[in-house]
């Protein structure tokens, strides 16, 4: 695991794990505390204290590779779906779970900013199911279905792997990235058509297959976010080494073609982070990427900052 400072722009930290291996980490509330999966040795989850590299504590509970892992925007709460078909609710004070969701293949989730919500997503089933997080134990209280949009937008696709699922600043919109042609912007309520747009654009993959990966394709999560304002999506356009912006407020409920493509000194941007509190993003594959608007009255582009392996 490699830590960097976005402030200076340097590799602060690298932390071995060649005996359970790491895979989706993610920073918690306590910015000193990473958890992640395990690759190797069995499924269970680790929050890692970063002053010392010791281990808070282990989650155990997957009987399988964990596929996702969504921490509460409000508290210590998080989500973590695995390939043993189980969705986990844990808080991160406690080794258990405190809840358990039975489904086929619940590979994505996230939590709506008020969370309040979850979302949980089904690629088998070609589905996103919406859980009230205090009453999960309940069914859905809505079922988006797209098999119908996966059939019009991508009918020699069907059944590629889903890679990202996030929802917009205000709860608005749902992000739904694949690894094949383009990404579904969905209306996140159940008023109205479902499709705000479908987001014209391969997706970028670095080719190189995460642990365990059976289909060979990574198993992160990544490709495609939101912005802070949640008015535009950014996503690597995976054939080549552009940077793809779509802007929101022109979605019209078909697809939608980038605004504008920033080109990058990287090969490929399979995995694109906004920052949640500075105004920069960071670009990955084989090497990070951090860049900066570029202060030009064009504010669509970007200047790269820092590039290193």
């Amino acid at each position: 695991m490699q830590i960097y400072d976005i402030k200076e722009g340097k590799k602060k930290q690298s932390i071995p794990s060649k005996k359970y291996g790491i895979h989706l980490a993610r920073f918690t509330h306590h910015s000193r505390q990473i958890l992640f999966a395990s690759t190797k040795t069995d499924d269970s989850l680790r929050l890692l204290e970063l002053h010392n590299e010791s281990f808070v504590r282990y989650f155990s509970g997957h009987t399988a590779q964990v596929t996702c892992l969504a921490l509460s925007p409000g508290n210590d709460t998080f989500i973590s779906c695995a390939a043993d078909d189980t969705v986990h609710l844990w808080d991160l004070n406690s080794r258990s779970p405190t809840g358990r969701l039975s489904l086929s293949t619940p590979y994505l989730a996230a939590f709506d900013p008020s969370a309040s919500v979850m979302a949980i997503a089904s690629q088998s089933t070609q589905s996103v199911l919406m859980y009230d997080v205090r009453n999960y134990d309940k069914a859905p209280f809505t079922i988006f279905d797209l098999k119908d949009l996966e059939r019009k937008y991508c009918p020699k696709t069907q059944g590629r792997a889903w890679t990202k699922l996030e929802f917009s600043n205000d709860g608005q919109y749902l992000l739904l990235g694949t690894d094949y042609h383009g990404s579904f912007l969905l209306n996140s309520s159940d008023e109205g058509d479902l499709l705000k747009a479908f987001l014209v654009g391969k997706t970028g993959e670095s080719g190189r297959a995460a642990p365990l990966s059976g289909s060979g394709k990574p198993l992160g999560q990544g490709d495609v976010c939101f912005t802070q304002d949640g008015r535009y999506v950014l996503g690597g356009s995976g054939d080549s080494n552009e940077l793809c912006v779509w802007n929101c407020s022109q979605a019209v409920g078909d697809k939608l073609e980038p605004m504008t493509k920033i080109a990058s000194r990287s090969t490929r941007n399979p995995v694109v982070q906004v920052n949640p509190r500075y105004n920069m993003l960071a670009t990955a594959d084989t090497k990070v990427t951090m860049w900066l608007p570029e202060p030009s009255k064009d504010r669509s582009r970007l200047q790269i900052i820092i590039s290193g392996p």
